[in-house]
């Protein structure tokens, strides 16, 4: 007759505390929201001709699915342009009204050049009333995976030029972020989509410095 001790011995109770620890570590093992590189490069002419009210563009959308709307970016566009107003202003810039702003850039003819063309952005300078302009295009959204992992992948260009079109800041970001940074993330996918909107564009302007007060 079999005897089945109720009691477990040493060797089942080490093994159930070892296994108890992994799940424990692993439990308190946090996903990285942010996960990005960055490269920009900032002239010398950003401190002497350092604008105060920067002219931002209407964002670009150079994804593909762009030339037909279908873009899984194209919906936060407004949203990004009104993050980068916003956020500017941590740096020390002023926003200006988008009214001219679109005006001159819908009549600028340059539809078929990207915003971030030296030539085409240079137009759009001089035909500002600001100090500067400030030019965004997206060059890759990846919403594909944001309702399982709440991560959105993604690259941007970005040019600050005075209103003469000097170049005084430029440069690419790619990487990843997550929907809620190092909280929860927001319900509903467009919720999502926005929380990594809003983070991706202050890794951007991270990456911008300070005006420079003269």
């Amino acid at each position: 007759m079999v005897n089945w001790s109720p009691i477990p011995s040493s060797r089942c109770l080490v093994g159930s505390a070892v296994t108890l620890g992994l799940l424990v570590l692993a439990g308190c093992q946090t996903i990285n929201p942010v996960q990005v590189d960055g490269s920009f490069v900032a002239t010398p002419e950003f401190a002497t001709n350092c604008p105060t009210v920067v002219a931002v563009l209407p964002v670009e959308d150079g994804t593909v699915g762009a030339a037909t709307g279908t873009s899984s970016v194209a919906r936060h566009l407004t949203f990004l342009r009104q993050e980068i107003n916003r956020q500017l202003i941590d740096r020390r810039f002023s926003s200006t009204r988008e009214n001219w702003v679109d005006a001159s850039f819908m009549g600028d003819g340059g539809a078929t050049e990207s915003i971030l063309t030296p030539a085409r952005l240079t137009a759009l300078a001089k035909a500002s009333r600001d100090d500067g302009v400030f030019a965004v295009r997206i060059e890759k959204w990846d919403e594909s995976s944001l309702m399982a992992d709440r991560f959105v992948y993604f690259e941007i260009g970005a040019a600050l030029v005075d209103s003469d079109g000097t170049q005084l800041w430029s440069g690419s970001l790619k990487g990843r972020v997550k929907a809620g940074g190092v909280g929860a993330s927001p319900l509903g996918r467009d919720a999502s989509a926005r929380s990594c909107a809003e983070l991706a564009v202050r890794e951007l302007l991270l990456r911008l410095p300070d005006r420079v007060i003269q």
